[in-house]
This record gives C-alpha cells, structure tokens and sequence, in this order.
C-alpha cells in the first residue's frame, strides 16, 4: 500500500510542482469541472465557490494563467467576462494522474 502511496507522491511532485497550495489544485479541478460540464467559470463564478479568501483566489489564479495552466479566453457578446479554462497539457496530466490512482 505504501509503495503505491509512494509512487501517486513521486508522480504528484514530477508532474505538479507548480501546485504548491490546496488552493491551487482546488483551482483546477473546479475549472476542469465546469469545462468538461459545458459550463465555463467566470471569475464571479469561481469566487461564489468561496475556495479561500477572494484575494488569495485572485492572486492564485493568477499566478496559474502566468504559469500557463490555466487560460482566460474573453467571451464574444461581452467583452467583460473571461471564461476559464484548463491547458490540454494539464489536461492529459490530470488524465495519467487519475488512471495512477485508479491503478491503487
């Protein structure tokens, strides 16, 4: 059990090291979520989910777009709002994470 446990840590910290808090991980999995439902996040929608303190969440996400995980796209009929969403590289590593943890 503890070797597998193991292996799911080596492969978190080789794929994920820019995934530094919970906070972040809670990021993408909720804006993968609501990509993958046909849904986009919006800023508004991601900060009703109240996954920290507005400002932690602002500046997480943030640093996730300058990082590239993550990507604000404008949406046509309004310019104000930006839909999030998940890099399909992040996508596929998500993808091989989930088959690791289904193989436990």
């Amino acid at each position: 059990m503890f070797q597998q446990l193991k292996r799911l840590q080596a492969f978190t910290q080789k794929n994920f090291p820019c995934l530094q808090s919970p906070i972040d991980r809670a990021l993408i999995v909720e804006i993968g979520y609501c990509e993958e439902q046909g849904h986009p996040l919006t800023m508004k929608g991601l900060l009703l989910l109240k996954l920290g303190a507005p400002a932690t969440v602002r500046r997480r996400l943030q640093r996730l777009v300058d990082l590239g995980l993550v990507h604000k796209r404008r949406v046509n009929h309004d310019g104000r709002l930006c839909h999030l969403e998940i890099d399909p590289a992040v996508r596929m590593r998500f993808a091989k994470y989930l088959k690791l943890i289904l193989a436990l």
